[in-house]
């Protein structure tokens, strides 16, 4: 039994005709009888019966035709939605990633995607500490994962890797901090000058906090950490309260928040590599290939908006303008 077999014996049952239903299959009408008594001969029963006024459905055919017009109608629709699928119009894809990224970055990405190609979900998965190994570990279409060494920048057989841009770690500090007074654009903070400071960071096992721990390693400090939080938003609310001074990616900037002024540090600068993942030697879906393609033209738009807010007043919540320093912090790797 075949589709082209059911497709014949759909066509006589509506027509009640050999003839017609030839004419209708574009297909000679011996050719078309031979292949019903195929189907008859599978089945072991006649499915019609002839007659002087046309062809009529035995009790066997009018059983069997409900489910034969159900499977031409379920390929004719898989048909279709693997159409779909090539054209990017329904699928869903899953995104690994880091949860900084989740909260600063990829919502805007997923809002273009979204109005590009509303028929597609897209699930996310934040990652404590994204890796290339946590995405191998992962069951996911993409990931946006964190490089903590060069060594690791290079794919593996597993994982095919494409650094997006570096993000700079910038320092954050309360309304009325003797820092926040000081900012300006070529005036960056050394590191050591706030080895004094009481800290509030994230926790070793986030990406930030092992990007954090090397900075202060690398300038020679032992930070003083008053508290740590595995939520690396609630560093900018704490820092915010008073409760010490903080780092956080240049990404954060973008989003309001009350009673912070933000500073770039030097020597060292802090930073992290953000790269797209996807699975190596893997056919990418047509739904797949859009997203990573809207994610490097944001990667690029968003180091060039880098560059153009740099030196830019910004407000600071609760009094009047200061001039802060805009972290040149997302740049194109390659």
């Amino acid at each position: 039994m075949n589709l082209q077999q059911l497709g014949y014996f759909v066509a006589v049952a509506r027509s009640r005709n050999f003839t017609r239903a030839a004419e209708t299959c574009f297909v000679a009408q011996p050719a078309l009888s031979q292949q019903i008594r195929k189907l008859e001969q599978e089945l072991g029963l006649p499915v019609f019966e002839r007659h002087r006024r046309g062809v009529g459905l035995t009790v066997a055919g009018a059983a069997f035709l409900a489910y034969a017009e159900q499977v031409l109608k379920l390929v004719d629709e898989g048909k279709r939605r693997v159409s779909d699928l090539g054209k990017v119009r329904h699928g869903t894809i899953t995104v690994v990633c880091l949860p900084t990224i989740a909260t600063y970055w990829l919502p805007q990405i997923i809002s273009k995607y979204r109005r590009a190609y509303p028929e597609v979900e897209v699930q996310i998965q934040e990652r404590v500490g994204c890796t290339p190994e946590d995405f191998c570990n992962a069951i996911a279409d993409v990931g946006i994962v964190q490089l903590d060494e060069e060594p690791a920048a290079r794919s593996s057989k597993l994982v095919q890797l494409e650094r997006l841009f570096v993000d700079d770690l910038v320092l954050v500090v309360p309304k009325g901090h003797r820092l926040s007074t000081q900012a300006s654009d070529a005036d960056a903070v050394p590191l050591r000058e706030v080895a004094a400071e009481a800290f509030v960071l994230p926790k070793a096992a986030c990406g930030m906090g092992r990007v954090i721990l090397r900075a202060f390693a690398e300038a020679g400090i032992q930070p003083r950490v008053r508290l740590e939080t595995s939520q690396v938003e609630a560093v900018c609310e704490m820092v915010s309260a008073g409760l010490g001074v903080g780092l956080m990616p240049s990404l954060a900037m973008n989003r309001p928040y009350a009673n912070i002024s933000w500073r770039r540090v030097s020597k060292p600068v802090p930073k992290r590599t953000i790269a797209l993942a996807r699975p190596a030697n893997h056919t990418l879906s047509p739904a797949v290939d859009a997203f990573l393609r809207i994610t490097r033209e944001a990667a690029r738009d968003g180091n060039a908006s880098a560059v153009a807010r740099a030196g830019a007043s910004r407000k600071v919540s609760g009094g009047a303008k200061r001039r802060l320093a805009t972290p040149r912090g997302q740049s194109v790797v390659g």
